[in-house]
């Protein structure tokens, strides 16, 4: 018989608890994963160029989303632990702390993207068609950075508090607008011009906005967690314990994600010189392998979201346990459906222009990524959700920065511009450092000492 655990106020099964979390998660993960597929599909009717412009243009925004996902992470980890201990009251100050710093960054990402499109996509690519496209694609996107920091900061708190579908409702609304504008503002039906990739980071930023007028206007109208006014959420401003436990989490969290973002765009960079036909692959790959990952994604949320409320409780033997059973799921589950797409992979690929070359190299490249998937996710969920939720934020910064950039870029370049390798071994050079460090990061998990109950002394 299934062994119960405490959530809350309740005990349920644990899998019903990890599903409950999981699913909603993975499922708006996965929509925005087939979104990118679907605008990548969409965009592809107008060549090659146009799909790497865009691909290579939207690292810019990767760059934010990955640095706000630090941000935030604090956030998650102390409102997860809060929940748990029920001291709800501190979140508004918290949530204040990441929305200010946020804005700070989100701005002078909306800065960049506007008024210096060009020298963005100059750190990409050499290809000027690439670029001029490109540049189109960053303006239009621009100020769609602005609701993506509300939509983050507002889901994180949500979510600890296991409210996990209505995000997922609203973000599935954004889904279907955003793949009927792509379909309006990329070819011009309906009377529309045909804008085309210019039409596509339109069509982003404005289901963005729409996505967050409704989340907002849902979560203040109905008062749920995170509705605090002005005034509390101002309350960072008195820096005390919580404001300084907030920052100890969240730097080594930011510092990872903006490390890791600048290793990938150095990864992309050195996918991107060796030319645009190599590329095209990596780009058609990228949005399928961030579909997996997407829908796994809500298992790191949801080792995080339990972890944390177990450690707040001082459940140490059932917050190290939850953290066993989902890392299982996370190693055998992504194989499983990396295999399964492999067999609907020629049917993707027919709906690309693909000369022959591009065809073989992007085919090879797929079962490639299926094979590391599991690797990467195994990863993703420690990482992100079991050491994390314990504080060991230092930790995972540490390990990070030893894998991208003693093992994945030096091996990357030699891969690339030394030995000249196609671009699937190269993506296996790069890769390798992902078997490293899930190496590192069990033998960490496996010492206990991530086990932390970070707001212990707050209610004693």
């Amino acid at each position: 018989m299934e062994r119960i655990v405490e959530v809350g106020q309740q005990k349920e099964g644990f899998w019903k608890v990890v599903f409950s979390v999981a699913i909603p998660v993975a499922i708006q993960g996965l929509l925005y994963s087939v979104l990118n597929i679907l605008d990548q599909i969409m965009v592809g009717q107008k060549g090659e160029t146009a799909v790497v412009a865009v691909g290579l243009a939207s690292k810019n925004f990767s760059v934010l989303n990955f640095t706000l996902m630090g941000l935030t992470g604090g956030l998650a980890i102390l409102s997860a632990q809060l929940i748990g201990n029920n001291q709800r009251e501190k979140i508004a100050k918290i949530q204040g702390m990441t929305l200010f710093s946020g804005a700070i960054l989100t701005l002078l990402f909306v800065a960049v993207s506007l008024f210096l499109p060009v020298w963005s996509m100059h750190l990409f690519t050499a290809d000027p068609n690439v670029i001029r496209e490109g540049a189109l694609y960053h303006q239009a996107l621009a100020l769609g950075y602005i609701p993506v920091l509300l939509i983050m900061g507002y889901s994180a708190v949500l979510r600890n508090a296991k409210i996990v579908k209505l995000p997922m409702y609203v973000g599935m609304a954004a889904v279907v607008l955003n793949a009927a504008l792509n379909y309006i503002l990329i070819f011009g039906h309906f009377g529309a011009p045909a804008l085309g990739v210019f039409g596509s980071g339109l069509a982003t930023t404005i289901s963005q906005y729409v996505e967050c007028a409704i989340l907002l206007g849902v979560v203040f109208g109905r008062k749920l967690i995170g509705n605090y006014g002005l005034r509390k959420l101002l309350s960072f401003l008195k820096f005390d314990a919580d404001i300084k436990l907030f920052w100890v989490l969240t730097l080594p969290l930011l510092i990872e994600e903006i490390s890791f973002i600048l290793a990938d765009t150095v990864d992309n960079s050195i996918y991107g010189f060796m030319g645009t036909r190599q590329t095209i692959a990596i780009t058609i790959m990228n949005p399928v392998q961030g579909l997996i990952i997407g829908f796994f994604g809500g298992f790191a949320t949801a080792a995080s979201v339990l972890i944390g409320n177990h450690l707040g409780s001082d459940e140490k033997d059932e917050a190290y346990n939850a953290a066993k059973r989902i890392l299982i799921v996370g190693a055998i589950m992504p194989l499983i459906l990396g295999i399964i797409y492999l067999f609907f992979n020629s049917w993707y690929l027919g709906f690309y222009h693909l000369d022959n070359y591009s065809y073989n190299l992007t085919q090879t490249l797929m079962v490639v990524m299926v094979i590391i998937l599991p690797v990467k996710i195994v990863n993703m969920i420690i990482t992100a959700g079991v050491l994390s939720a314990g504080g060991e934020t230092k930790f995972v910064l540490y390990q990070s920065i030893f894998g991208s950039w003693v093992f994945a870029i030096p091996f990357g370049l030699v891969a690339a511009f030394v030995l000249k390798l196609p671009i699937y071994w190269v993506f296996v050079a790069i890769s390798f450092e992902e078997f490293i460090r899930v190496a590192i990061c069990i033998w960490k998990m496996r010492t206990r000492t991530w086990l932390n109950n970070l707001v212990a002394d707050e209610n004693e």
